[in-house]
Formats: C-alpha cells, sequence, structure tokens
C-alpha cells in the first residue's frame, strides 16, 4: 500500500473526522453567538501559533498535558484504568515540592531529591489501587478515582494550615529558591538571551520559545521517547500491550497479572508525580499553591488527549498540542473577540464524544444486523481492548 493510500485511510478514520465535526459544531456555536467563526479559528490559531509568545504559551501548556498523558496511557494500554493521576500528580508535586523548598543543602542535590520524591510518593499513591486490587478486588477504575479527593483535601490541608506563609497573599507556601528551579531554557536575564533578543528580535517565535519554555520541556521529551522504547523494546513493553489486548492469552503465556497490575500503577503513578512537581518548580512556578493543580484541570484534559491519541506516545504528543493551541487560542479569540474561552472546554468535549460515536457506530450496525439477518458488519472494539485491536477494525472497515 502506497504512502498517499495510507494517507488517505487515516484521513478518513475516525480520529480527523471527530476533530472537522467538532471545529464544525464549534463554528456553529460561535455564529450563533454573533461571531464569525472564520474571524474566531483565524484568531485562534494566531494566539497559538501565530506569534512567538503563542507558541511559547502553547508548548508551556502542552507539557503537562503530554507528560500526564503519557502517565495514564501506560496504564491504560495495559488494561489498567488509571483515572487518578490528578491525585498522583498532586501528592507527588506536594512531597517534591516541600524537599526543594525546605530541605536545605545546594541545588545540585536538592533537584535530583524532589525528583526522586515526587516519583515514589505519587508512585505509592498509584500502589494503593493496585494492591486494593489485588487483594480485595476492588476495580482500579473506582480507587483511583475516589482516591483522588483524599489526595486533594490532604494537599490542600497541609499547605493551608502548616506550610502557609504568612506574607503572602495566596494560601502558599514559601517561595522555590530561583537555584533550585526549572529555569527558562535559556535564562531571561542572561547574556545568551539579550543576544536572542538583539539577533533574531524580542517577539521571534527562537526567542520566546527559549525563554518561555523551561526545562520541563526536555523532560517530557525524554519521558516520550522513554514510553517509546519501552513500548517497543522491552518485555515490559510488549507483556502490557498484549495485556491491554487481551490479558487471558497474557496469563496463559505464564505472565502473572497482579505484579503486571503493581509495576503498571507504580510507573503511571511515578510519572504523574514527576510532571507534578515540574508544575512547581518549573519557572515561572514558585509555590505550593492551594488548589492550583486541581485548578489546572491538566489531569483530566490529559484523559481527553490519551483516548484521542489510542495510548500512543506520539499521538499523544501531538493531540496534546492540539489540546493547548485550542486553550491558548480561545483565551486569545475571547481577548479579541469577547468570545468566551469555554469554547474550548466544548471543542474538546465534542472531539471525545464524536469519536466514542464514531468508534461504537459498527458496534450499533452489528446489533442491528443480527437483529435483521445474518449479514456481517465489522466491530471496532472499545478503548480497553488497545489501540492495535482499534487499528485492525478501522483497516477492514475502510476495506469494506
Amino acid at each position: 500500500m502506497s504512502g498517499m493510500q495510507r494517507a488517505g485511510r487515516w484521513l478518513a478514520g475516525p480520529i480527523p473526522i471527530s476533530v472537522v465535526l467538532a471545529l464544525v459544531i464549534g463554528a456553529c456555536f460561535m455564529a450563533i453567538a454573533g461571531i464569525d467563526p472564520l474571524s474566531g479559528y483565524q484568531a485562534m490559531l494566531s494566539g497559538s501559533f501565530g506569534s512567538g509568545a503563542g507558541l511559547a504559551n502553547t508548548l508551556q501548556r502542552a507539557v503537562p498535558i503530554i507528560g500526564i498523558g503519557i502517565a495514564i496511557a501506560v496504564a491504560f494500554r495495559a488494561g489498567v484504568l488509571n483515572l487518578g493521576t490528578e491525585g498522583q500528580a498532586g501528592l507527588g508535586a506536594l512531597a517534591g515540592g516541600i524537599v526543594a523548598i525546605y530541605m536545605p543543602g545546594p541545588a545540585v542535590l536538592i533537584v535530583p531529591l524532589a525528583f526522586a520524591a515526587a516519583i515514589a510518593v505519587g508512585a505509592a499513591w498509584g500502589l494503593i489501587a493496585a494492591v486494593l486490587q489485588n487483594l480485595l478486588g476492588v476495580p482500579i477504575l473506582l480507587s483511583t478515582l475516589l482516591l483522588n479527593y483524599p489526595a486533594r483535601y490532604f494537599s490542600s490541608w497541609l499547605i493551608r494550615f502548616r506550610l502557609d506563609e504568612p506574607e503572602s497573599d495566596l494560601i502558599s507556601s514559601e517561595q522555590v529558591r530561583p537555584e533550585v528551579q526549572l529555569s527558562m531554557l535559556v535564562p531571561r536575564d542572561s547574556s545568551l538571551a539579550e543576544t536572542l533578543r538583539n539577533g533574531l528580535g524580542p517577539t521571534s517565535p527562537v526567542t520566546a520559545v527559549l525563554t518561555g519554555v523551561n526545562w520541563s520541556l526536555v523532560v517530557v521529551i525524554l519521558v516520550v521517547v522513554g514510553a517509546i522504547f519501552m513500548n517497543r523494546r522491552t518485555r515490559y513493553g510488549f507483556e502490557s500491550g498484549l495485556s491491554g489486548q487481551n490479558a487471558e492469552f497474557v496469563r496463559y503465556g505464564g505472565v502473572q497479572p497482579g505484579p503486571l497490575v503493581l509495576r503498571t500503577m507504580a510507573l503511571s503513578g511515578g510519572l504523574a508525580g514527576l510532571v507534578g512537581l515540574m508544575l512547581i518548580i518549573g519557572a515561572p512556578s514558585t509555590r505550593l499553591i492551594e488548589g492550583y493543580f486541581v485548578q489546572t484541570n491538566y489531569a483530566w484534559t490529559a484523559l481527553l488527549v490519551t483516548l484521542l491519541a489510542l495510548y500512543r506516545p506520539l499521538g499523544i504528543v501531538i493531540a496534546g498540542l492540539f489540546f493547548a493551541a485550542i486553550m491558548v487560542g480561545s483565551d486569545a479569540m475571547g481577548r479579541e473577540l469577547g468570545l468566551s474561552p469555554q469554547i474550548a472546554a466544548v471543542i474538546q468535549a465534542l472531539v471525545i464524544i464524536l469519536l466514542a460515536f464514531r468508534v461504537a457506530l459498527p458496534r450499533l450496525r452489528k446489533k442491528r444486523g443480527r437483529s435483521e439477518g445474518p449479514a456481517e458488519t465489522p466491530v471496532l472494539p472499545s478503548l480497553n481492548e488497545g489501540p492495535a485491536a482499534l487499528a485492525g477494525a478501522e483497516s477492514k472497515e475502510s476495506e469494506r
């Protein structure tokens, strides 16, 4: 099959169609609100990618979405429905932030210890759900969702009543020392930054990105590369991928599901804790602020990104950039056209709803076919059956 044919089949698949339909419906909402849809989307595109500042904001917004998306994908790919990344990231940020802010010592020692604490606490919080399932049969889907609440309220209590700095107007901890922060890729007050501003201009995309995005971007790139390597080149990646598609087959192959679930939840929770800490010590953030991580809604946006990308790391990067661009662009659209930025949430929700409908449609056709006669209708698997099965079902459907 030629590259053009593969590209055509992908463009006819559920993901591009869902995105296009969501944008069309979003345009209808804009028209109802009295805004020209073309002007609206032009403002959205210009605000997210059309300027150096917009590109930097989009990348900065995409970093936590992609990072938490990878954490969710690690679990979902293995058939483990981890909905607790909000709590795992929040507690990881809390533990790592306490180390970064209050532990004395040189930055070269404090930063690795802060990351280790964040990863360990996030992994431990994820392991609670795995142990509950292995020992008591509590579904991980339920336990991880519920464990978000004690994590959220414990973090709020600790920051409000134990770590709060009275001199600050916010309910927050002391500031992170500048040397412990993850600085911008090029510090804004450095000579290199001044050279970039003089040579390329202060509004150049290169200048804006290098001086407006911190080193979390590099960490997330390494996480994505590591996830790709793990999925393709390691035994765990092979076993987890098969488990997500057919757990019984993996069990017959000699893989114990209990230890696999433990490893998966530890890895997923640890990655979430890592991303949570980067939100705290990554410039320009400098404090542990009560409710900050919950208010960003990054964990649930990352869940949508993961579902849209079908657990593929590169797909998560693309979908994360897409969702971040919608969020940043909608803010710009609100400033320029007076339209509510909530249009971003509407478009994101429409993409997932339409994707779910597009995936479920063949199943409805099969049920209808059974009631009318013996005609065969291909069925797309559910989200729990893994991306490989979904890709195979899409191929059968397009051949039909």
